[in-house]
């Protein structure tokens, strides 16, 4: 695991010195020799090779394993750095002995005495409404399900599709990519087929908690190579070829098998979980007991394991249920449960949890609980508070109130990026007013809110690009509706814009996102794609006779075509403007190039477009 290119490695340093507590593995750092800029059209760097070399020094002290270079370092840095190895050793590092799992955005991590929660509602087994969502493709309502857990403080969700009608590795692999735009929290894949498991972790862009293995020889010998080879975390729940032990001993026998399987084929400890399995209490009332006993053994004969259950299973068949299941909860942290598998929407289950951080200090003068409980009524049943310092900072909003207008509604879906119900949205607003005012009264506003939070750091990729979608759901209701009547016009055109990724630069992430935003802004977006040729920019540009283009840069080596294709332009269209963006660039180096403008990201092209075109 490392870093190259980027930055120079004074730059690095700090974020290296975050990296090096978490990887277990070998650290790697190829810097570059500080940040390009550029003189008589050469680029050029700062940091020459003595300065570069003493900032590499440090971070191998710190416990970085191999150095190297990017952008801008030739042999003589190379050279120093093999002078700062001869006769060294990786220098020792402390790594962080904690479960982790991540998503793209956000990690979970769990310390000795900390406890966590598992969303389970995307599951089918027991829910209508889900078995429903999946088996018709209505997966706005498993998206529903994800952001109201996020919002209620889940930190890792649940993600199960094992329905015998539906192609589950299809859907489970649409659900991983789907959640990504509606929730940061890492994913627990829940499946007994292995082949699904696969599929999963493989596309999953994280490290994932993979639900489950067991101690039957052939399920270990299925599973367990997956969750190592893709570096995930493992569930082992506490069955084999004999069923679930009766007793508590016979759970750490079966416990033991897993745990040494795993360690055998290279998964650390602190990557797997022990289920001790939650057997209902209303058929077998020794069964409680047996459970939590099994729990202690586990803690305690097998240090460094984690330990979860799936609570609700132990009030089956009995009344009032939420009472059993929280009174449950609270003896299993008290025997050393790490991981609740629970609903985070249900009151006492949240009670529970947050009420036992303050119990074993993990929130630290009950600053959490007396934030979110302090004008909590005693009464029974009273409202779950909400999650104010729970949820992330880039958990969004749920459905729309059953009572908000049209316009609210469709203000709401855009910012919760559900596209799902705001074509109907739009028909309601559409039925009593016109185009314009459906786009510039709706829909526009609602982009403008979601990238004023793009900016603010509260919204993320993922949520910028799922709001989009559940944009461009809202104007091509539009068009159509439009279509429908026969109205020659009524959808207003802003005009075009060129956006492409430079010459041999192949990276278009960045770009698709920018084009995806401008089309729903209303501009008419040429997209030329990555590697793309000066000359081809410039004649584009003169035959539709386009007044901005955007121009894409991620490597640092490709700059100079970016420079090269504006000052084409300047000399063959000089009427066309240009806005240039790019990890490498900023608004210095914007200017060193050519451009009219800089953007730092995809909200701020389209306000750029507003000015240029209207």
């Amino acid at each position: 695991m490392g870093i190259n290119c980027s930055l120079g490695p004074q730059d690095v340093a700090p974020l290296v010195e975050r990296m090096l507590p978490w990887a277990s593995c070998p650290v790697m750092v190829q810097a570059n020799a500080g940040l390009p800029h550029v003189e008589d059209g050469v680029t050029l760097y700062d940091i020459d090779a003595e300065e570069y070399c003493r900032a590499v020094d440090g971070m191998l002290d710190a416990g970085v394993t191999i150095v190297g270079g990017c952008c801008g370092t030739t042999p003589d840095y190379i050279a120093g750095e093999k002078a700062l190895l001869a006769g060294r050793t990786p220098a020792p590092r402390h790594v962080r002995d904690c479960f982790v799992v991540a998503g793209p955005q956000e990690y979970t991590a769990l310390e000795a005495g900390q406890v966590g929660v598992i969303g389970e509602r995307i599951n089918p087994t027991g829910k209508k409404l889900m078995k429903e969502a999946l088996r018709t493709g209505n997966h706005d309502y498993v998206m529903s399900m994800a952001i109201e857990q996020t919002r209620r403080g889940a930190q890792i969700l649940d993600v199960n599709a094992g329905l015998p009608e539906i192609d589950e590795k299809v859907v489970m692999c649409q659900l991983i990519d789907e959640l990504q735009g509606v929730s940061t929290l890492p994913l627990q894949i829940d499946a007994a087929n292995p082949a699904v498991i696969e599929a999963a972790v493989r596309r999953y862009p994280g490290k994932a908690l993979i639900n489950s293995t067991n101690g039957r020889r052939d399920t270990m010998d299925a599973v367990l190579p997956i969750a190592k080879h893709y570096g995930c975390a493992i569930v082992g729940l506490t069955l084999d070829e004999e069923g679930i032990p009766a007793t508590a001993e016979g759970r750490l026998v079966v416990a033991r098998k897993i745990v040494s399987e795993a360690e055998r084929l290279g998964i650390p400890r602190h990557d797997v979980v022990i289920d001790c399995l939650t057997m209902a209490a209303s058929t077998d009332q020794t069964a409680p007991r047996a459970i939590l006993d099994g729990i202690r053994l586990v803690k305690a004969e097998l240090p460094g394991v984690r330990t979860v259950l799936g609570v609700s299973n132990i009030s089956f068949g009995l009344p009032f249920r939420p009472l059993v299941n929280g009174t449950f909860l609270a003896a299993a942290f008290s025997a050393g449960l790490d991981l609740a598998i629970v609903n985070p929407n249900l009151t006492r289950m949240m009670d529970v949890v947050d009420s036992w951080r303050v119990l074993s200090g993990e929130d630290e003068s009950a600053q959490h609980y007396v934030a979110n409980y302090a004008d909590r009524s005693d009464a029974a049943g009273a409202p779950l508070p909400a999650k104010a310092g729970a949820a992330p900072a880039a958990a969004v909003e749920s459905a729309p109130a059953a009572d908000a207008t049209p316009e609210q509604r469709i203000h709401d879906l855009v910012l919760a990026g559900r596209k799902g119900p705001v074509p109907d949205a739009v028909r309601e607003v559409l039925a009593g007013h016109d185009v314009l005012y459906a786009i510039n009264e709706v829909l526009i506003p609602a982009l403008d809110e979601v990238g004023v939070r793009f900016e603010r750091g509260t919204f993320f990729l993922p949520q910028l690009m799922a709001s989009a979608e559940a944009a461009k759901a809202g104007f091509a209701t539009i068009k159509e509706v439009n279509a429908a009547s026969g109205a020659d016009a009524g959808v207003p055109e802003k005009g075009s814009i060129v956006v492409c990724t430079v010459k041999g630069d192949i990276h278009d992430i960045g770009k698709n996102i920018v084009r995806m935003l401008l089309e729903n802004y209303g501009y008419d977006v040429i997209d030329l794609g990555r590697d793309v040729e000066p000359q081809l920019v410039v004649d584009t540009v003169v035959e539709h006779h386009i007044e901005l283009v955007g121009l894409s840069a991620l490597m640092t080596g490709t700059v100079p075509a970016m420079a090269d294709t504006i000052a084409l332009l300047r000399d063959q269209a000089p009427w066309c403007k240009v806005v240039v963006g790019g990890a490498v660039l900023n608004p210095e180096y914007a200017k060193m190039v050519g451009a009219d403008f800089y953007a730092k990201d995809a909200t701020e092209t389209a306000r750029i477009a507003g000015e240029v075109l209207g």
